[in-house]
């Protein structure tokens, strides 16, 4: 996965080959590389999901969590984390979240909230990254774990996954829901684009790209409107950036890739997206009377909880109506305006979910941490750019930037806020960006090996300004 939105530098006699120096040797005491392997465990089992449809019984998530929380207090990792900007917006984040509690409508219920979901675990994921990942060799493993752990869940849902209403969903645990499903689906896509990029065979690219397809295609199983848009933006920001010859060959791959898409999904699901640009449901016959009554009752009930989210952000701009407290509140305004109840439903926007239950400065914070979570993995790969010898982390980086990318479109379109997936993204792009500079220094310092053929040393010298010879 490659795109540049600038022009790159160039090095001398850069060549076709070249020779990389030894592996930075690992700084990490033996304690530490412990709570690094625990961390990799973690991370494996919860982007996998395998004990949602397995062994459940056995917690071994849940052990390993304690484990990397353990780790990353004793070695003092914490401090390397909340050190990052990144860090630093989150722990804004955490701090107002707190802040928010005794102001919520229904403290009983916000406490667990702030406390379970996200200070103990999700924010402790995120300490645990950049806390416990010391060198980017580390991080070259986090980030390739990750995507490893993202196909397994690709193949778990399609072996367990059930098709109700059209749709395909596991019937436990957290992915029971089509929507962030198929988000944690769409975001494996660019961490596979960003390993084919940096395989060495073409057996290995194939791979890759079977697993980017198959990712795809099963995204689109759940009738994630959400994710679809998610994926559309995505793919218009690569356009935007390619070059003109990238951009043709995108045109091109993109019709390919519809026309296939559109053959091989149930006429229902294609009728399912329609709704997407098209409100007049009534004319999609392909939906049968069940997913044709889910997708309108969605999609006015979705605007009706973001008007009401961004009124209730204005009527409580500084603590919000509490953490988790949206659906008390809509219930509570919705009786006072002569409706029997509310939808008891979230906001089904996170940026409208963080501003309305917790108030306008934990959203900026949560902004913040979204935006900087962008900002630096394409920083970092823009560095790259024009270095052979960094190849594999400008492809890896630029993973991570677009995998940023899909969560920031799609979040519009659900409520999770809370949830461990942007406090795993912003440790590994907090992660990058503290070991990329000591992993660039070091492999530039070493320099590159000349291998060029014949061919290339005429082409060269026939570049050179006319009047200058060769001094040998």
């Amino acid at each position: 996965m490659t795109a540049a939105t600038y022009h790159p530098r160039t090095y001398p006699y850069q060549p076709p080959m070249v020779a990389v120096g030894s592996a930075a040797p690992e700084q990490s005491s033996g304690f530490e590389q412990l709570g690094f392997n625990v961390l990799l465990v973690f991370l494996f089992l919860a982007f996998s999901r395998i004990f949602d449809v397995k062994f459940g019984t056995l917690h071994i998530t849940g052990i390993a969590y304690r484990v990397v929380f353990a780790m990353v207090i004793l070695s003092r990792g914490f401090l390397i984390s909340l050190g990052t900007p990144i860090g630093k917006a989150l722990l804004g984040f955490t701090v107002w979240f707190g802040l928010s509690v005794p102001f919520s409508i229904w403290r009983g219920g916000s406490i667990p909230i702030f406390r379970d979901t996200w200070l103990l675990f999700s924010f402790v994921a995120f300490l645990a990254v950049p806390g416990l990942v010391s060198t980017y060799a580390q991080w070259r493993k986090v980030i390739s774990t990750v995507a490893i752990a993202m196909f397994v869940f690709t193949i778990i849902a399609n072996v367990f996954g059930v098709m109700e209403n059209g749709r395909l969903f596991l019937t436990q645990g957290k992915f029971a829901n089509p929507n962030e499903m198929a988000q944690a689906l769409l975001m494996g896509i660019p961490l596979w684009g960003g390993l084919m990029g940096s395989a060495a065979s073409g057996p290995k690219k194939l791979w890759a790209g079977g697993i980017m397809a198959l990712m795809l295609f099963t995204t689109f199983r759940t009738g994630s409107r959400g994710a679809m848009i998610g994926f559309v933006g995505m793919a218009l920001i690569y356009f935007l950036r390619a070059p003109i010859m990238d951009k043709l060959k995108f045109i091109i791959g993109g019709i390919v890739l519809f026309a296939v898409l559109v053959g091989v999904m149930p006429g229902k699901l294609v009728a399912r997206y329609r709704t997407t640009v098209d409100d007049d449901i009534e004319d999609t016959a392909d939906m049968d009377g069940s997913m044709r009554e889910s997708a309108l009752t969605s999609t006015q009930s979705r605007k009706v909880l973001l008007r009401r989210s961004i009124m209730f952000t204005f009527k409580h701009p500084l603590f919000g109506v509490g953490p988790g407290m949206f659906p008390v509140a809509d219930d509570e305004y919705s009786k006072s305006i002569g409706l029997r109840k509310g939808q008891w439903l979230g906001t089904h926007n996170s940026y409208t979910q963080v501003s309305s239950e917790l108030g306008i400065p934990a959203f900026i914070c949560f902004t913040v941490a979204v935006f900087l979570s962008m900002k630096g993995p394409y920083a970092v790969y823009k560095r790259t750019v024009g270095d052979p010898r960094l190849q594999d982390m400008g492809n890896m980086a630029l993973g991570l930037h677009y995998c940023v990318i899909i969560y920031a479109i799609t979040i519009f379109f659900d409520y999770i806020a809370y949830s461990m997936m942007l406090p795993v993204l912003g440790g590994l792009a907090a992660a990058l960006v503290r070991t990329a500079d000591v992993e660039i220094t070091r492999v530039q310092s070493t320099p590159l090996q000349v291998v060029m053929s014949p061919a290339a040393f005429h082409q060269r010298l026939g570049r050179r300004p006319v009047g200058i010879q060769p001094t040998f």
